[in-house]
């Protein structure tokens, strides 16, 4: 066996398959690459990491943005990165600006415009979930979710329904 430096990847013990250059095999051979799934996040991460990025730059959310028949709409303007991968738009939102707890990952859009409307829907539902949450959850909820709950509320406010 090589040193731990030399060795290739067929050598590798976690390695769930035998690599054989030029083969195009499993071993199991009843193992299936496509039954590998992958999350959101991931899909988005893979996506944005493996295409040509043309441009990014800072832009605003505003509350113009917020899509038609969303139940909040936002009170302020927050800063936004937003990225052109040459086939969508992505669009998410500066952590220095709404430092939001646990995993974010860009919302797409074909536009800049959809990919702006998407970001906005989704924090608008991430608040009305945590809002759920912390009225029905006996004993509350995480304190890092409390404190996205927090911030949210600081830039959001439930939309005025109704003509009066």
């Amino acid at each position: 066996m090589a040193s731990e430096k030399d060795r290739v990847i067929a050598e590798d013990l976690a390695l769930p398959v035998v690599v054989e250059p030029g083969v195009d095999s499993s071993t199991p051979e009843d193992l299936d690459w496509s039954l590998s799934g992958t999350s959101q996040p991931n899909a988005a991460t893979f996506h944005i990491n493996h295409t040509d990025v043309t441009q990014v730059k800072v832009g605003m959310l505003r509350p113009s943005d917020m899509p038609e028949g969303s139940q909040f709409v936002l009170t302020k303007e927050i800063p936004i990165i937003l990225i052109d991968s040459l086939d969508k738009f992505w669009a998410g939102e500066s952590k220095s600006a709404l430092p939001l707890n646990g995993l974010r990952v860009p919302i797409e859009g074909d536009t800049e415009e959809e990919a702006k409307q998407n970001l906005a829907g989704d924090l608008a539902a991430q608040f009305r979930l945590l809002m759920l949450l912390s009225t029905t959850r006996q004993g509350g909820v995480a304190p890092p979710l409390m404190e996205n709950l927090r911030l949210y509320h600081s830039i959001m406010a439930p939309a005025r329904t109704g003509s009066g």
